[in-house]
């Protein structure tokens, strides 16, 4: 995405600004995978929680949960912060493990993970259990395997919740992580939440994510809810029925970065959610949502930072939208042309700020105030519908195939 480390200049959408930022945008899908595919038709098949997603004998079914628990400082983890908890940490979350649907319960602390690893993860989650803190003001865990650390090459995300190996479902889906902290930002660790199942809760969370760049925490975020899929073919490789609620993201998302990664997502929700830093990420998505969410610039007030951004997706709706930064973007994509998507009631609070179009296929923005609009598709954009919306200038890209706009005017160049 953008670098917003400096730079609080106001942006212009003149015509060789959205040059630029159309290379951008291509930087952006290039720092994710490339699934092999073409375009899908229509809209993607509704998938249920017993679905069988590509296993033929495993479904996504949740287990009813337990009523054990296994408190983290019975295994020896330090609520102090002076030692390391990883191994007791790593101990309790097997015990749980054990029984599916128990609980690995953190009270009030803080808990360092300082121990050396070879892998790129502290805790690799493969069973349904339930991680849950004392609260977001009481618990805390710290990522001190990072770029901050002396003698440390490999930075480790903290949680990573896995489906069955080889599979599509199974393995931790139905799992949970709530009420306490994450820090990966001081020690400028990995990603705090690596979250590649079905039927997850990450609630009640705040998140101080680590910075990345092209040298070093190479596509490190946030949290990511994701997987690696091919948009042909939605009810083989996609995660579905993902919640997200009351989530916190402070971070300096550099690089291509946002703090927030949904992709390959279908039946997913996020609500009640406050980021600072690049916003949220939408890859591959459908059938999705995003509710309540406050986006801002980053640490430094810049107002560089993306707030959201659309690509390959479709049926997305955005529902009260507070953004600064740049108001939001819909990426090309040589995949998969975004369509169906819905914006209600965002507000761009910076004028400044703006609205990018690339290529998209019936688009509704209804009840907005918006900064100004670019309209640069390097195909097509086909209905663009404005309702109850004040905004700024429209600036199209000359030559551009742009049809079905209702409600704006592009201005003359």
């Amino acid at each position: 995405m953008v670098n917003g480390v400096s730079n609080k200049t106001r942006r212009s959408v003149a015509i060789a600004s959205l040059a630029v930022l159309f290379l951008l945008i291509g930087a952006l899908v290039v720092t994710k995978f490339v699934p092999i595919g073409a375009k899908s038709a229509g809209p993607p098949p509704s998938i249920s929680p017993t679905t069988s997603l590509n296993t033929g004998t495993s479904s996504t079914t949740v287990q009813a949960p337990s009523t054990a628990e296994f408190n983290v400082v019975s295994y020896g983890a330090d609520p102090t912060g002076i030692k390391d908890s990883t191994t007791a940490i790593q101990q309790a979350i097997a015990a749980a493990e054990a029984q599916p649907g128990s609980e690995v319960y953190f009270p009030a602390g803080k808990f360092v993970l300082s121990k050396p690893s070879t892998k790129l993860f502290d805790f690799v989650i493969n069973k349904p259990i339930h991680i849950v803190g004392a609260g977001i003001d009481a618990t805390t865990i710290v990522n001190k395997i990072g770029q901050k650390t002396p003698g440390v090459s490999v930075s480790t995300d903290i949680f990573v919740i896995e489906v069955t190996h080889g599979l599509q479902t199974g393995g931790a889906s139905g799992s949970s992580i709530s009420n306490m902290t994450l820090d990966s930002q001081t020690y400028d660790a990995g990603t705090d939440i690596m979250d590649f199942a079905n039927n997850t809760t990450l609630s009640n969370l705040k998140v101080l994510a680590a910075t990345s760049t092209n040298s070093y925490n190479y596509n490190s975020f946030g949290i990511r809810v994701i997987a690696i899929c091919n948009p042909s073919d939605v009810s083989r490789i996609y995660r579905v029925n993902n919640v997200l609620n009351n989530i916190t993201i402070i971070g300096n998302g550099l690089q291509g970065t946002t703090e927030l990664d949904l992709s390959c997502q279908v039946n997913t929700t996020a609500t009640n959610i406050n980021i600072q830093g690049n916003g949220v990420d939408i890859f591959y998505c459908h059938n999705d949502s995003i509710t309540n969410a406050n986006l801002i610039g980053g640490t430094n007030g810049s107002t560089n930072y993306y707030t959201w951004v659309i690509t390959g997706s479709s049926y997305i709706a955005l529902t009260n939208i507070n953004a600064t930064g740049i108001g939001g973007v819909i990426a090309p994509d040589i995949q998969i042309v975004s369509h169906n998507i819905s914006i209600v009631n965002e507000t761009m609070t910076l004028p400044s700020a703006f609205l990018y179009i690339g290529d998209s296929k019936d688009t509704t923005i209804g009840q907005s105030s918006l900064g100004e609009i670019a309209i640069n598709p390097k195909f097509t954009v086909t209905g663009l519908t404005l309702t109850q919306t004040t905004h700024g200038i429209v600036k199209c890209r000359p030559g551009a195939v742009i049809t079905g706009l209702s409600g704006l005017v592009c201005t003359a160049a």
